[in-house]
């Protein structure tokens, strides 16, 4: 039993067992459905009401009727649900993220392959091999010849698109490293998803040590309510090693 726990906890998302999001999603499911519920009262109420003036011949249509507004009354509920269930969370889930102090509200350590990046942006001849999941890192390892883009530039990105509120701050960290005799160039990279308010530390491509340094940036999040993480590499010899990504929403950057 705790191994399938487990296996279960590995499968979920960061952005969906954070704290905040738990109470946020609880919250929303809770004024969601009680208000899906006060309009099929508000519904059944009418169909009450009317009924006892309505003809001979009406009463004989009207459950015919009613089974059909209901049947696609089931279906728009089903849908105002969805939309009021989105719209609610992210409305808790800011207020809730506002109020509280530094909060992780995302994280990626590697461990159980891959949710949701998107790898070697910009193509690559050798997918496999440029870049991979292994032994818990995301690894990196181009020559030249290797890349599609003529500046011989590749990565792999995130998008995450909760918990990113416009005007809110955020640290976006990871924890990166390379292999003896390497030349290959990294650097952390995020913007929102309409490519505006980028920013990339470091400026320039560097060649990180052999042993896990922490590379970090901060963001404001945009209008888009949504940014977009780039493990920006440049090709050459050898591998560079991202351990992990994690993105804090802070109150200051």
């Amino acid at each position: 039993m705790k191994q399938i726990v487990e296996f279960i906890k590995t499968q979920v998302p960061f952005e969906i067992k954070r704290p905040s999001s738990l109470i946020s999603i609880i919250i929303a499911l809770i004024i969601t459905g009680f208000c899906i519920q006060i309009g099929a009262t508000i519904f059944d109420a009418i169909i009450d009401f009317i009924a006892p003036y309505t003809p001979a011949l009406l009463k004989t249509i009207i459950p015919i009727l009613t089974f059909s507004v209901t049947l696609n009354l089931n279906l728009i509920s089903v849908t105002l649900f969805i939309l009021g269930f989105f719209t609610t969370y992210r409305l808790v889930d800011r207020k809730i993220l506002q109020k509280i102090g530094d909060t992780k509200i995302f994280e990626d350590d590697f461990d159980s392959g891959n949710f949701g990046w998107q790898l070697n942006y910009w193509g690559s001849n050798n997918p496999d091999k440029t870049c991979r999941y292994e032994n818990s890192f995301i690894v990196f390892e181009a020559e030249d010849n290797e890349l599609i883009d003529n500046r011989k530039e590749f990565g792999a990105y995130y998008d995450l698109s909760t918990g990113i509120y416009e005007g809110s701050k955020y640290v976006i960290s990871c924890w990166v490293k390379a292999e003896e005799n390497t030349n290959m160039g990294f650097k952390l990279w995020v913007h929102d998803t309409n490519g505006r308010n980028e920013l990339k530390f470091p400026a320039r491509f560097y060649t990180p040590g052999t042993t896990l340094e922490e590379v970090k940036v901060g963001f404001t999040g945009s209008s888009s309510q949504a940014l977009r993480i780039h493990l920006h590499n440049k090709a050459g010899s050898g591998k560079i090693l991202v351990e992990k990504v994690v993105v804090t929403k802070v109150r200051k950057a």
